[in-house]
Protein backbone atom coordinates (compact mmCIF):
# COMPACT_ATOMS: atom_id res chain seq x y z
CA UNK A 1 0.00 0.00 0.00
CA UNK A 2 1.13 3.45 -0.93
CA UNK A 3 1.78 5.78 1.93
CA UNK A 4 -1.46 7.48 3.27
CA UNK A 5 -1.26 11.13 4.18
CA UNK A 6 -4.06 12.58 6.63
CA UNK A 7 -5.74 15.88 6.64
CA UNK A 8 -8.94 17.82 7.29
CA UNK A 9 -11.93 18.08 4.20
CA UNK A 10 -12.69 21.49 3.20
CA UNK A 11 -16.00 22.95 1.53
CA UNK A 12 -14.02 22.58 -1.46
CA UNK A 13 -13.81 18.52 -1.15
CA UNK A 14 -17.91 18.50 -0.82
CA UNK A 15 -18.06 16.82 -4.20
CA UNK A 16 -15.00 14.46 -3.58
CA UNK A 17 -16.83 13.20 -0.89
CA UNK A 18 -20.44 12.79 -1.78
CA UNK A 19 -18.61 10.95 -4.81
CA UNK A 20 -16.90 8.73 -2.18
CA UNK A 21 -19.53 7.76 0.35
CA UNK A 22 -22.10 6.93 -3.07
CA UNK A 23 -20.02 4.56 -4.70
CA UNK A 24 -18.94 3.37 -1.20
CA UNK A 25 -22.06 2.30 0.38
CA UNK A 26 -24.39 1.82 -2.46
CA UNK A 27 -22.18 2.02 -5.81
CA UNK A 28 -22.32 -0.91 -8.52
CA UNK A 29 -18.60 -1.74 -7.09
CA UNK A 30 -19.82 -3.10 -3.80
CA UNK A 31 -23.01 -4.54 -4.68
CA UNK A 32 -22.78 -7.83 -2.96
CA UNK A 33 -20.25 -6.93 -0.74
CA UNK A 34 -19.92 -7.30 2.61
CA UNK A 35 -19.54 -3.41 3.41
CA UNK A 36 -22.04 -2.28 1.14
CA UNK A 37 -25.95 -1.10 1.42
CA UNK A 38 -27.17 -1.25 -1.59
CA UNK A 39 -29.03 -4.19 -1.12
CA UNK A 40 -31.10 -2.71 1.41
CA UNK A 41 -31.07 1.03 0.33
CA UNK A 42 -31.14 2.46 -3.49
CA UNK A 43 -31.64 5.97 -3.17
CA UNK A 44 -28.96 8.28 -2.76
CA UNK A 45 -26.86 8.39 1.10
CA UNK A 46 -25.87 12.09 1.31
CA UNK A 47 -25.54 15.32 -0.92
CA UNK A 48 -22.95 17.45 -1.56
CA UNK A 49 -25.10 20.43 0.18
CA UNK A 50 -25.09 18.00 3.32
CA UNK A 51 -21.43 17.22 2.94
CA UNK A 52 -21.08 20.82 2.76
CA UNK A 53 -22.59 21.81 5.62
CA UNK A 54 -20.97 19.42 7.82
CA UNK A 55 -17.67 21.19 6.47
CA UNK A 56 -19.05 24.47 7.80
CA UNK A 57 -19.88 23.36 11.58
CA UNK A 58 -17.37 24.28 14.00
CA UNK A 59 -18.31 20.76 15.55
CA UNK A 60 -17.91 18.71 12.73
CA UNK A 61 -14.49 17.50 10.62
CA UNK A 62 -14.07 14.99 7.82
CA UNK A 63 -10.68 13.20 7.97
CA UNK A 64 -9.43 12.45 4.78
CA UNK A 65 -7.11 9.89 3.73
CA UNK A 66 -4.99 10.76 0.54
CA UNK A 67 -3.28 8.03 -1.49
CA UNK A 68 -1.43 8.72 -4.65
CA UNK A 69 -2.67 12.39 -4.79
CA UNK A 70 -6.44 11.13 -4.42
CA UNK A 71 -8.94 10.93 -1.67
CA UNK A 72 -9.12 7.26 -0.68
CA UNK A 73 -10.88 7.42 2.02
CA UNK A 74 -13.32 9.62 4.64
CA UNK A 75 -15.03 9.89 8.28
CA UNK A 76 -17.12 12.25 9.66
CA UNK A 77 -16.47 13.36 13.52
CA UNK A 78 -18.36 15.54 15.38
CA UNK A 79 -18.15 17.07 19.03
CA UNK A 80 -20.47 15.92 21.97
CA UNK A 81 -23.11 18.16 23.03
CA UNK A 82 -24.10 19.14 18.96
CA UNK A 83 -27.51 18.29 19.33
CA UNK A 84 -26.79 15.21 17.05
CA UNK A 85 -30.74 14.99 16.53
CA UNK A 86 -30.48 18.31 14.38
CA UNK A 87 -27.19 17.56 13.04
CA UNK A 88 -28.15 13.73 11.68
CA UNK A 89 -31.10 11.86 12.54
CA UNK A 90 -29.32 8.54 12.81
CA UNK A 91 -27.27 10.10 15.56
CA UNK A 92 -27.96 8.71 19.25
CA UNK A 93 -27.70 11.14 21.87
CA UNK A 94 -24.46 11.08 23.07
CA UNK A 95 -23.09 10.59 25.89
CA UNK A 96 -20.44 13.30 27.74
CA UNK A 97 -16.79 12.94 26.07
CA UNK A 98 -17.84 11.12 23.29
CA UNK A 99 -17.36 12.03 19.77
CA UNK A 100 -19.83 10.71 16.64
CA UNK A 101 -18.26 8.96 13.73
CA UNK A 102 -20.15 8.26 10.87
CA UNK A 103 -20.28 8.69 7.04
CA UNK A 104 -17.10 6.48 6.90
CA UNK A 105 -15.88 5.37 3.09
CA UNK A 106 -13.14 3.73 1.51
CA UNK A 107 -12.78 3.88 -2.02
CA UNK A 108 -14.30 0.48 -3.52
CA UNK A 109 -11.20 0.51 -5.80
CA UNK A 110 -8.63 -0.56 -2.84
CA UNK A 111 -10.63 -2.26 0.09
CA UNK A 112 -9.13 -4.51 1.35
CA UNK A 113 -5.53 -3.47 1.90
CA UNK A 114 -6.23 -2.28 5.29
CA UNK A 115 -6.88 1.31 4.78
CA UNK A 116 -10.04 1.72 6.71
CA UNK A 117 -7.94 0.24 9.96
CA UNK A 118 -6.19 3.27 9.37
CA UNK A 119 -8.92 5.66 8.83
CA UNK A 120 -10.48 4.55 11.83
CA UNK A 121 -7.48 4.91 13.86
CA UNK A 122 -6.70 8.32 12.48
CA UNK A 123 -10.42 9.44 12.97
CA UNK A 124 -10.39 8.33 16.23
CA UNK A 125 -6.86 10.05 17.36
CA UNK A 126 -8.21 13.52 15.93
CA UNK A 127 -11.56 13.27 18.19
CA UNK A 128 -8.95 12.86 20.72
CA UNK A 129 -7.06 15.29 19.82
CA UNK A 130 -9.69 18.60 18.70
CA UNK A 131 -12.08 17.49 21.60
CA UNK A 132 -10.71 15.57 24.84
CA UNK A 133 -13.03 12.70 24.50
CA UNK A 134 -12.56 9.49 25.92
CA UNK A 135 -14.85 7.61 23.43
CA UNK A 136 -16.64 7.31 20.25
CA UNK A 137 -20.09 6.32 19.39
CA UNK A 138 -21.34 5.13 16.05
CA UNK A 139 -24.76 3.92 14.64
CA UNK A 140 -24.87 0.52 12.63
CA UNK A 141 -27.77 -0.60 10.38
CA UNK A 142 -28.46 -3.83 12.66
CA UNK A 143 -29.05 -6.54 10.03
CA UNK A 144 -25.04 -5.57 8.64
CA UNK A 145 -23.11 -8.20 11.32
CA UNK A 146 -20.38 -8.43 9.27
CA UNK A 147 -19.61 -4.66 9.97
CA UNK A 148 -20.61 -5.24 13.52
CA UNK A 149 -17.54 -7.76 13.18
CA UNK A 150 -15.40 -5.65 11.92
CA UNK A 151 -16.06 -2.90 14.41
CA UNK A 152 -16.51 -5.43 17.21
CA UNK A 153 -12.69 -6.30 15.91
CA UNK A 154 -11.47 -3.05 16.66
CA UNK A 155 -12.66 -2.15 20.15
CA UNK A 156 -16.09 -1.10 19.48
CA UNK A 157 -19.21 -2.92 21.33
CA UNK A 158 -22.83 -2.57 21.07
CA UNK A 159 -24.27 -0.66 24.02
CA UNK A 160 -27.74 -2.31 23.45
CA UNK A 161 -29.29 1.10 22.79
CA UNK A 162 -31.28 1.28 19.46
CA UNK A 163 -32.81 3.82 16.87
CA UNK A 164 -35.44 3.66 14.17
CA UNK A 165 -34.13 4.10 10.61
CA UNK A 166 -34.76 7.47 9.19
CA UNK A 167 -36.15 6.73 6.13
CA UNK A 168 -37.53 9.25 3.74
CA UNK A 169 -38.91 9.39 0.44
CA UNK A 170 -35.80 8.94 -1.67
CA UNK A 171 -34.01 6.47 0.69
CA UNK A 172 -34.89 3.73 -2.12
CA UNK A 173 -35.18 0.87 0.75
CA UNK A 174 -36.24 -2.50 -0.53
CA UNK A 175 -37.23 -3.21 3.10
CA UNK A 176 -37.88 -1.90 6.16
CA UNK A 177 -36.93 -4.40 8.64
CA UNK A 178 -33.88 -3.08 10.08
CA UNK A 179 -33.16 -0.27 12.35
CA UNK A 180 -29.87 1.32 14.17
CA UNK A 181 -27.81 -0.34 16.62
CA UNK A 182 -25.47 1.89 18.89
CA UNK A 183 -21.68 1.11 19.34
CA UNK A 184 -18.62 2.44 21.54
CA UNK A 185 -15.34 2.31 22.05
CA UNK A 186 -13.72 3.65 25.00
CA UNK A 187 -10.14 5.52 23.17
CA UNK A 188 -7.08 5.00 24.96
CA UNK A 189 -5.79 8.46 27.08
CA UNK A 190 -2.26 9.39 25.47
Amino acid sequence: MSPVEFRYATPDDAGVITDLIERAYRGPATAGQWDSESHLLTGPRTSTSEIRGLLLRDDSRFVLAEQDGRIAGCALIQANGAAPQAKNPCSPPMAANSAYFGMFAIDPGIRSAGLGKLVLAAAEARARELWSVRSMVMTVINVREQLIGWYQRRGYQLTGARLPFPFTETSGETTRDFDLVEMRKDLPEE
